[in-house]
């Protein structure tokens, strides 16, 4: 039986560069960090999370997945407080291509990693 998500994969030029940006400023952990082939096995998450998400630099075994890298894998996190996450994001220097938008299911907000990968942030009604 199947019951979690273990990883998400996020393709990225730069392990360290994606690192730094998971952790410092989204303030994830590092499950792993562990030599693999030419790269890295590099797991971060929020605390407290079952799912790692895995910074995978591409090599020449995953070229097909160079056309995503930089597009929204509709990749989303839940946020509890918004208007605290905005501001920190905003005072680090994270790119926000979509502000803090209220909806009925949520408020939501974009934002781009080091590679420009899209992330969503949704933060459920209260």
């Amino acid at each position: 039986m199947i019951d979690a998500i273990a990883t998400v994969c996020v393709f990225v030029n730069d392990q360290a560069k994606a690192k730094a940006f998971y952790t410092e400023k989204l303030g994830f952990e590092v499950r792993q960090d562990s030599p693999m082939g030419a790269s890295r096995w590099i797991a971060v998450a929020p605390k407290g999370a079952r799912t790692e998400v895995i910074l995978y630099k591409l090599d020449e075994n995953w070229q097909h997945y160079r056309q995503v890298m930089g597009k929204s894998q509709a990749l989303t996190f839940n946020v509890t407080d918004m208007t605290a996450l905005h501001a920190d994001l905003k005072s680090k220097g994270v790119r926000i291509t979509q502000e803090p938008d209220p909806q009925p299911w949520g408020t939501y907000m974009m934002i781009l990693d080091e590679d420009d990968n899209a992330l969503l942030l949704v933060e459920n009604p209260k």
